[in-house]
């Protein structure tokens, strides 16, 4: 038996061996781990140095500008955007139509308090809201009706009047830090965009609250109410805007507009003194017929499974009295980048990612439950959506709005967006954007919680344009929603949907 003399050069030679053999056994064992982690390095370098974010929204922002769903504004946003989908080769890019029964555009809107003094308002009427008959002139009245039984004191004394319901809006004090993103009240109400109001909390924006109000306006229209007046809610002069017409683009029974918060305030304290007359002239054009208005959609196709789909999502469509910039052309251009970036990287994820830029989000989510209408043959194959759409700020979390029995691969999905500041997901709720369509039809609807940068003191306001946007937060979040999608396209399966509820047992006799 020949004895071999191992040395110190030997043994250093073996382990060598060893540890190779057991590096090309380790990386045989978890290439989709190492794939997908150097799959997100690159996109982040990619959005980071290459992006095209500040120049796209700069052209949709002041070039195109505000984007109310039905105006010719937002027609050419998405023939734009799908163009721009087809200048970075992304697939299939088109528009997918839906109606509404009728277009709205603001004309002009003047309005003064007349005794007992004489005070100029700074005023825009709701969208959806008719004209008034030229120049009117009414006495304030203040109605506290939270129900149709407090509406009944008000029969006989609301002819001729001009409406207010709600004390002023408080605002933030100058200088107070801003809160923690993850605490805001995000809601779909403008009722929630102050963040205190005095008195009683106004009641839970859903279908039940919708058919109060409406309810309530067809009220005051009977009793010979001139129009009504809301406080914007916003500092500096700014004003607010939403719509009237609901979910169905009806116009509303009565004129009505918001003053900004200085010119409610003069308005309220000369009440508490006794009769304030006011002379208001809203001007609107209303289409006399329905329109088709479109989502912009593209994808990039799935390798192995181009049936299964990941969809990341914003919409387009704005309110009119800014740019649209923050809301939501941040969101949209962010959907935009993650679709340049990944289609230059030419990654070919298993599943198919596809890009959608919703219209008619501002007026009930119409484009998004358009959408899932059209595609309901396809939903059980879509894994999950996420949606951009609070603005400016960085992406600090996403939301599984509950979807708990996401939470553990949901985790994996962002390990490696951890390096860009992202905090703990959470479970936070939110209504008033696009995933909760998605949410609705039982895929798990996710959205990003942002850090609120002034969101919304300038939202929905003249002060929404190109200036309020933060160049380094949205190249965040397009790695965020990037990396995001391509990671849920190569996981093994679809995203659990959340438990079925439970039967209800039958009422017994």
């Amino acid at each position: 038996m020949k004895v071999r003399r191992v040395t110190a050069l030997g043994l250093m030679v073996m382990f060598g061996m060893v540890a190779g053999r057991t590096a090309v056994h380790a990386q045989q064992a978890a290439p989709a781990k190492d794939a997908i982690a150097e799959a997100d390095e690159k996109i982040l370098a990619e959005i980071h140095d290459h992006n095209e974010i500040m120049s796209n929204l700069e052209y949709l922002s002041d070039v195109i500008g505000a984007r109310l769903t039905g105006a010719e504004n937002l027609k050419k946003a998405n023939d734009w955007t799908r163009q721009k989908f087809a200048d970075y080769g992304v697939a299939n890019p088109h528009l997918e139509p839906w109606t509404i029964a009728h277009t709205w555009t603001r004309v002009a809107a003047t309005g003064q308090i007349v005794s007992p003094s004489v005070h100029p308002l700074t005023i825009a009427s709701y969208a959806w809201a008719p004209s008034t008959n030229g120049v009117v002139r009414g006495h304030v009245v203040y109605v506290t009706a939270r129900s149709l039984d407090d509406l009944a004191q008000y029969k006989g004394k609301l002819k001729g009047a001009i409406v207010i319901s709600a004390e002023p809006a408080l605002l933030p004090p100058a200088g107070q830090p801003a809160p923690d993103p993850q605490d805001i009240p995000y809601g779909d109400s403008f009722l929630l965009v102050a963040p205190h109001r005095p008195g009683p909390p106004p009641p839970a924006f859903g279908p039940g609250f919708r058919q109060f109000m409406q309810a309530r306006t067809e009220f005051f229209k009977n009793e010979g109410v001139v129009a009504t007046l809301t406080d914007s809610g916003k500092p500096d002069g700014l004003l607010n805007m939403t719509g009237m017409g609901g979910r169905n683009y009806d116009i509303a029974a009565i004129p009505a507009a918001f003053v900004s918060s200085e010119s409610y305030g003069i308005i309220w304290r000369l009440l508490q003194r006794g009769q304030v007359d006011l002379e208001l002239n809203l001007t609107n054009s209303i289409g006399d017929k329905p329109v088709e208005v479109y989502n912009t959609v593209a994808e990039i196709r799935g390798s192995e499974k181009p049936d299964e789909i990941v969809v990341l999502g914003a919409h387009l469509d704005s309110w009119d009295l800014g740019t649209g910039t923050t809301d939501n052309g941040t969101g949209s251009m962010v959907v935009l980048e993650a679709a340049r970036a990944l289609q230059k990287l030419g990654l070919q994820p298993k599943r198919t990612i596809r890009f959608v830029l919703f219209s008619g989000e501002e007026q009930g989510l119409n484009g998004s439950r358009a959408y899932i209408a059209a595609h309901k043959d396809e939903l059980p194959k879509i894994s999950a959506a996420l949606i951009h759409d609070t603005g400016t700020g960085k992406v600090v979390s996403i939301s599984l709005m509950r979807n708990y029995q996401d939470r553990e691969v949901m985790e994996k999905v962002v390990a490696p967006l951890r390096s860009l500041g992202l905090l703990e997901l959470t479970e936070r709720w939110m209504t008033g954007s696009d995933h909760a369509s998605f949410e609705e039809a039982g895929i798990p609807g996710f959205f990003c919680v942002q850090d609120p940068a002034q969101y919304f003191e300038t939202h929905h306001s003249q002060a929404d344009t190109f200036d309020q946007a933060h160049e380094a937060d949205l190249v965040e979040g397009a790695q965020v929603m990037a990396a995001w999608a391509y990671n849920v396209a190569q996981l093994p399966d679809l995203l659990p949907r959340k438990p079925a509820p439970a039967p209800t047992a039958p009422a017994g006799n």
